[in-house]
């Protein structure tokens, strides 16, 4: 399976906003990386807990200061966090009914990191842009 891992092209120009898509990446990768590994279910399963724990906590920041600062694409980034939010509650059950497989590891590679690539380049750069064309600089 492929790497799954921070690039350049994912710079939003937020650093709040960078600086969690980043760790958000960075625990795709260590659940990919258990995964692929085969590591022990409990693990697995708890590295999944987490990487659904801090996307929450990653979406309720975005959600909270799109609301703060009146962002007009609201509304549809909140469906499209919804469809993320989803996609993990799937893999879940999907792991806990079949257990760790290929199949489950390849998912994560194109479904949850594509999602997540193509979620950033387009609706969380365009919020970028709305930020930095009205002079807002965001603190957690």
């Amino acid at each position: 399976m492929a790497s799954i891992e921070w690039t350049s092209d994912l710079t939003v120009g937020v650093p709040l906003i960078d600086a969690q898509h980043k760790a958000l990446i960075a625990h795709l990768a260590s659940l990919a990386a258990a995964i692929g590994k085969r590591q022990g279910e409990t693990e697995i399963m708890g590295t999944l807990s987490f990487l659904s724990d801090y996307t929450q906590m990653h979406f309720a920041t975005e959600i909270r200061h799109m609301t703060a600062t009146a962002y007009p694409g609201l509304a549809e980034h909140q469906v499209r966090h919804d469809e993320f939010g989803a996609m993990l509650t799937t893999l879940h059950a999907d792991l806990a009914e079949e257990g760790v497989t290929k199949v489950l590891a390849d998912s994560i590679q194109t479904l949850m990191m594509n999602w997540l690539r193509n979620h950033i380049r387009t609706l969380d750069v365009q919020f970028g842009e709305f930020l930095q064309g009205k002079g807002i600089t965001l603190r957690e």
